[in-house]
């Protein structure tokens, strides 16, 4: 069968990743490439794999937001697909409804239940369709976002969008997945099942973040969700007095903890006083089942919504699964509400099973390292593939379309942060906003830091400061309705990764990025102990480079990135910190440094220069 291009013609690159793409493949190799956005990888992907005749590749995304662009190019393909994402959230039963959003850990022991007693109806109402008759009803919307087909199929066809789109799963060739169908063995066997790893060749997007992987096996609980279990347990499985006792012990013990922590914001703490809570957990889970089982009859009895049928024992049950592995750590974190934390710290223990068995793999992201880091940090043991696409066939945005200035004068340093730096950096922030039109982004290390400098920011100035509850929407309709604002966000949030800087026709509304501050990661119990743990696997040197250096260019290549677009595209770049002009760092960026200033008439010249970069 001939695969057709759906473009007039390839950019730069394109035709000949595709081409290693297709021989990764066929050698069942990992290819790690790295171009950054604009470059056109997604399509030059799609139509190498395509091309190279895998029969089901699992295309994994990391937000819902990022499905919609790989299922715009595989429309344009006329590849056969579906996708799924948070089954919880797809879910019009247990998902976020009036009633409180049901947990995570809770909702899949539910969902299966409902289903096996017949209360479902979103799930009986699906017996009644046939695959062939939901695949016209997702092809007609095929310029609709996943959110809106979601809504159609359970709002208007009143069937559950999951199952919906997983019954497809046999019938295409690819499926399109948020992480955690990926790299989850049990949530993976509830998109795949029968298919295993083995079966599929796996594409992961924005690879760069599997630095991070192992978040995806973090699970917190609070003494509360401790307090009301022990509640249900009493309530819907009486006889199960052993398991209160395990429950009232484990309260117990954690508060112990707590009560001796009073001044450090995250602690590691020993497993060893939870040890015997942890051994006897088969008997917990089967409380938790019963008890499940007991609220879902008791709502259909009673004819109650059964979205109501929440537990807080299933998360119990999950969070001591997680800790009782030995590669998983265990944290008291205490900000406005004390947190138990289990959580692996090795990237490897998340990524590796997949990165391994899979037929073959492709890693794409804008900023990956050599491939050193799949082989070292991620634990692959197949033959690795790098390809750094720009310095391979020519970069994707010229030089000459970058204009950047860097503070000498500034810094975040922790040993130099004052109310006078926090004052020089909101000048000169204020001084760029004002005197260079258009959305402007400023990035901060931290929540933290953003508030001590943005309220020295003058209050006549059209600001947006993204919060933990920031909604990428509301964050997407004031780009479309402000001329002029500043939008100040935090590295690695929600807005570096999250939101399209464009217009309602695709145009880029972001010409100016100011990074304040180099966004090192705080040295905290997490950073320590994920150090600690690295360096016997690599060294400590290899372990400091990925959980300090490695990190940190991550973090402002994604930031910078979000203005350059297309290969028309043109940016101007304010580096508020000192340290910008290390060695390392600038090497690692490689962005040509146009001007470094250390006063505000520095930085007013600086001003004037970028205003005639972009044709101000």
């Amino acid at each position: 069968m001939t695969i057709r291009f759906p473009y007039q013609e390839f950019r730069k690159g394109q035709k000949e990743i595709a081409e290693i793409v297709e021989e990764t493949v066929r050698k069942k190799e990992l290819l790690a490439l790295m171009a950054p956005t604009g470059y056109g990888k997604t399509p030059a992907i799609i139509y190498g794999l395509l091309k190279s005749g895998a029969e089901k590749i699992l295309y994994l995304v990391r937000t819902i937001n990022e499905i919609d662009p790989v299922a715009r190019e595989l429309y344009r393909f006329g590849a056969e697909f579906t996708y799924v994402y948070s089954a919880r959230r797809m879910c019009p039963l247990f998902g976020t409804s009036s009633n409180g959003e049901t947990s995570v850990e809770d909702f899949w022991q539910a969902c299966r239940i409902a289903r096996l007693k017949g209360a479902c109806p979103y799930y009986n109402e699906l017996q009644r369709y046939n695959p062939s008759d939901i695949k016209p009803i997702i092809v007609s919307l095929k310029d609709s976002p996943p959110r809106r087909i979601v809504n159609l199929l359970r709002r208007k066809l009143g069937i559950c969008p999951f199952f919906a789109l997983r019954s497809l799963v046999s019938d295409s060739q690819f499926i399109v997945a948020t992480y955690p169908y990926g790299f989850r063995p049990e949530i993976f066997e509830s998109l795949m099942d029968p298919y295993s790893y083995e079966d599929l060749v796996v594409v992961v997007d924005e690879a760069h973040t599997l630095f991070n992987a192992h978040s995806l096996l973090e699970h917190r609980i609070k003494l509360k969700d401790i307090e009301v279990s022990i509640v249900e347990v009493r309530q819907y499985a009486p006889e199960a007095k052993i398991v209160v006792d395990l429950l009232q012990n484990l309260y117990k013990s954690l508060s112990e903890i707590g009560k001796n922590i009073k001044y450090t914001k995250v602690t590691r703490i020993d497993k060893e006083p939870i040890k015997n809570v942890i051994e006897e957990i088969d008997v917990i889970i089967d409380a938790s089942e019963h008890v499940q089982e007991k609220k879902i009859e008791e709502a259909i009895l009673s004819s109650t919504d059964i979205s109501k049928a929440k537990t807080s024992i299933a998360k119990i049950v999950s969070w001591l699964t997680t800790i009782a592995r030995d590669d998983v750590f265990l944290f008291i974190e205490i900000n406005d509400e004390t947190q138990y934390v289990a959580t692996p710290l090795d990237p490897s223990v998340v990524a590796s099973p997949l990165l391994n068995r899979a037929k073959a793999v492709v890693l794409s992201s804008g900023t990956l390292p050599p491939g050193d880091f799949v082989r070292e940090l991620l634990g692959v043991k197949r033959q690795v593939v790098y390809l750094d696409a720009e310095l391979t066939y020519g970069r994707f945005l010229p030089t000459g379309n970058i204009y950047t200035a860097v503070a000498r004068d500034v810094t975040t340093r922790y040993r130099e942060r004052s109310d006078h730096m926090y004052r020089r950096l909101a000048a000169y922030i204020s001084l760029i906003s004002r005197n260079i039109p258009g959305i402007k982004l400023a990035v901060y290390p931290s929540y933290e830091l953003m508030d001590k400098i943005t309220g020295k920011l003058p209050a006549d100035l059209p600001t947006y400061n993204e919060t933990k509850k920031t909604s990428l929407q509301e964050v997407q309709e004031k780009i479309t309705l402000y001329d002029d604002l500043l939008i100040n966000a935090v590295a690695n949030g929600k807005l570096v990764e999250g939101v399209e800087f464009v217009s309602p026709k695709g145009e880029n509304l972001l010409s100016t990025v100011i990074i304040v501050g180099v966004p090192y990661p705080q040295p905290d119990a997490y950073t320590n102990t994920q150090l600690e743990i690295l360096s016997q696997r690599l060294g400590s040197q290899r372990a400091k480079y990925y959980v300090y250096t490695f990190s940190t260019i991550v973090k402002v290549k994604q930031a910078l990135g979000r203005a350059t677009r297309s290969p028309t595209d043109k940016a101007v770049y304010f580096l508020l910190d000192r340290r910008y002009l290390k060695k390392e760092i600038r090497e690692s960026l490689r962005i040509p440094i146009k001007k470094v200033f250390t006063s505000v008439a520095g930085l007013q010249q600086a001003v004037i220069e970028a205003r005639r970069h972009l044709g101000f």
